[in-house]
């Protein structure tokens, strides 16, 4: 189950920035003009919000890819990931479902689920972390 959900989390990384990059285009190429240094914020109390959107739009994409890796990585030392992390994430994931109905976080449910069954299925003691 690891090992699928790790390959769900790697394909919507990749999804993700791609997206973050079609979206996000005119963005980045107004990022790019600026000369890349302290181009997001560079008036703290005027900030550009379309540019910050895009910055952490893509910010997320090293996370998604590193909780796939942790999944595989798991996978194969024939480890479990604690239940705890299972939860956080999917009550992260709730949150966002629940706050941008309208978004990507619904594909993030199913890997999501998939690791808390893998922590259930293992039998995992959540009292002992």
């Amino acid at each position: 189950m690891l090992r699928i959900a790790g390959w769900c989390w790697m394909a919507i990384a990749i999804l993700h920035a791609g997206v973050g990059l079609i979206v996000y285009w005119p963005q980045w190429q107004m990022i790019g003009q600026a000369g890349w240094f302290n181009v997001l914020a560079p008036d703290p109390l005027a900030p550009i919000f379309e540019r910050e959107d895009a910055f952490w739009f893509m910010m997320m994409t090293p996370f998604l890819v590193i909780l796939g890796r942790l999944c595989l990585w798991a996978h194969w030392q024939k480890l479990t990931l604690p239940l705890s992390v299972s939860i956080i994430l999917l009550g992260v994931v709730v949150c966002g479902i629940v706050l941008m109905p309208i978004s990507g976080f619904w594909l993030v449910l199913i890997p999501s689920l998939m690791l808390l069954w893998a922590s259930k299925a293992t039998g995992y003691n959540a009292s002992a972390e």
